[in-house]
């Protein structure tokens, strides 16, 4: 299977599981200040139609995401796939944090909304990264990457 190929389908079950999480949570009504579809759309100039924010979410994290992975990983200074899925996943929450949150009128961190936010959206953030990486390395197979005079096979 092609790296891209592999990104997507790896982007595709990341966003996946990240996405029944979230659908879960509207169900049961868990954590309602939890909407990461409703505040894209909001971001996009259309509050009033989440399905926007789904679509969006869907096509991020599969074709966006899933693809840029496959391109870039190998270039990341870090060996293992589980290292890479946990620091990228610190990293695009950050993100989410100080740019998306505020945004979406949250505030930093999402504290607009509540204390919980940020430790839910960084579980969030950390499930999808490191079911990225570590789908993308079952589906792209053994590598041999050079890596600080080491290899990782």
């Amino acid at each position: 299977m092609s790296n891209i190929k592999s990104g997507f389908l790896s982007g595709f079950v990341a966003t996946y599981v990240v996405v029944s999480m979230l659908g879960m949570n509207n169900a049961l009504r868990g954590i309602p200040e939890v909407h990461v579809a409703r505040t894209l759309a909001d971001i996009l100039g259309h509050a009033d139609r989440p399905a926007v924010g789904w679509i969006v979410l869907m096509i991020a994290g599969v074709f966006v995401i899933g693809g840029l992975y496959a391109e870039f990983a190998h270039r990341l200074p870090l060996r293992k796939s589980l290292t890479k899925g946990l620091a990228l996943g610190m990293v695009s929450w950050l993100f989410m944090m100080l740019v998306f949150m505020p945004l979406g009128g949250a505030g930093l961190f999402g504290l607009g909304r509540s204390a919980v936010v940020p430790l839910v959206t960084l579980v969030l953030s950390l499930v999808y990264w490191v079911v990225l990486a570590l789908m993308y390395r079952y589906l792209a197979g053994p590598q041999t990457v050079e890596h600080r005079g080491g290899i990782e096979t």
